[in-house]
This record gives C-alpha cells, structure tokens and sequence, in this order.
C-alpha cells in the first residue's frame, strides 16, 4: 500500500481551528465581510463564479 502524503482530516480540523481563532468574537456581518473580502481576489473562486455566471446568463442571475 502506498504511504499516505496528505491527510485530508488532519488537514480540515487544523484549518477548523485556525478560523474558529480567526472569527472568534466577530459578529457574523463582520465574518461574512471578511469571508468576501478574502474571496473577492482569489483565482479559483473568480473561476467558480464566472461559472456561474455564464450559466445563469439565461436566467435571473440576481439574489435579493
């Protein structure tokens, strides 16, 4: 069997514990700023929504 190089729940519960430190005390608009802001440049999150973009185009692409 080959050795494992990455362990995908070590993984989840060390980023866990680093945004339950990061958000603590922070109101939820605060986190959902945060959460945006951090989003808004990502490459992979740009590709994801234009995604979504381009596929909604035919339909009413706003959320109220």
């Amino acid at each position: 069997m080959k050795k494992k190089t990455f362990d995908a729940v070590a993984f989840m519960r060390k980023r866990r514990e680093e945004l339950s430190r990061a958000y603590a005390g922070l109101t939820a608009e605060q986190m959902e700023e945060r959460i945006q802001e951090a989003l808004k440049n990502d490459p992979l999150w740009r590709q994801h929504a234009d995604k979504r973009t381009s596929s909604t185009s035919g339909k009413n692409a706003t959320r109220e």
